[in-house]
């Protein structure tokens, strides 16, 4: 009877002190988080100083600035931080230019009507990454669906309670598309289509030009009517030796045959950038990615538009 005691009591004693472990284990870990999202929030921070000294010193955006360096996984107290935390956290980060990839934004109107013009630079994309030139039509028509403004019927009826037929155009629409990888929910598109097209496509808030000092070939073949992948290529490594000032460049003018587009579908500066940034601390690994819109003038500060942990 002694040793039954005995043992039930151990078996009781190391049952509490397992469950004890635990709860201090995930409290660790919470704190952990919390500690790595504040981290993160920082060097959130500090990217959009570097984007807004950037706005006052340059007016071009180009892969030569400090912005487009990235930081490498590099301890915080090499960073210059002194606190106890700067020895066990390691940050690393990135930020790319938003404007050098394909705004889907592009491809509606004020109404929210297609632009065929720039459904045709999406097809061409498509095409460039052999991905079917349908996918371009299916996404240009989630777009549509998802943008499409309210009718004064509905508006009316909203007004008046609630009353009266609904209009045709008045039924549910699907949630817009935010970040690239959204091409995934798309109906009708084939997932290896929208995992070819993520990287190269971007959703802002408003129509804006594609900056040839950072698009990809491929990015800035499809901007072109008739350019060639490989002239874009030889355009990006003339690009890449001396950026382009402005849209006068000659090295630009020379493409005027392939259909050179105007200022309003490229541009040698940009306004949005994307940023990426992990934090490792101890046992937590936290990623993040954010969205950031730069002023008209520098002396307003970079706006987060939106961000999100990965």
């Amino acid at each position: 009877m002694a040793l039954f005691v005995a043992t039930l009591a151990t078996v009781l004693v190391s049952g509490l002190f397992w469950s004890q472990f635990v709860l201090l284990r995930t409290i660790e870990n919470q704190q952990l988080v919390s500690q790595s999202r504040l981290l993160l929030r920082g060097a959130l921070d500090w990217s959009r100083a570097i984007l807004r000294e950037d706005q006052r010193t340059t007016a071009q955006d180009t892969l030569s600035e400090p912005w487009a360096q990235g930081l490498e996984e590099t301890r915080l107290d090499q960073l210059g931080e002194t606190s106890a935390l700067a020895s066990l956290a390691s940050l690393a980060g990135s930020i790319e230019d938003a404007q050098s990839r394909f705004n889907l934004r592009n491809l509606l109107s004020a109404e929210a009507q297609i632009d065929e013009y720039e459904l045709d630079a999406l097809r061409r994309l498509a095409s460039l990454l052999q991905v079917p030139e349908a996918a371009a039509d299916l996404i240009a028509l989630r777009m549509q669906q998802a943008w499409r403004p309210r009718s004064k019927a509905s508006d009316e009826r909203a007004a008046g309670g609630g009353r009266g037929a609904p209009a045709p155009d008045d039924g549910p629409r699907p949630i817009p598309l935010v970040h690239p990888h959204d091409l995934y929910a798309v109906a009708g598109l084939d997932p290896k289509d929208a995992t070819k097209l993520a990287p190269y496509v971007v959703v802002l808030d408003v129509p804006t030009p594609v900056n040839l000092n950072t698009a990809t070939p491929e990015v800035m073949a499809a901007r072109f009517e008739r350019m060639t992948l490989a002239e874009a290529r030889a355009l990006a490594r003339d690009r890449d030796r001396t950026y382009f000032v402005n849209m006068g460049d000659p090295r630009i003018d020379r493409f005027r045959s392939a259909g050179l587009p105007n200022e309003r579908h490229i541009s040698t500066g940009s306004r949005y950038f994307l940023v990426r940034g992990q934090v490792r601390l101890d046992r937590a690994n936290t990623r993040m990615e954010a969205l950031i819109r730069r002023g008209d003038r520098w002396e307003q500060p970079p706006r987060l538009l939106w961000q999100r942990e990965l």
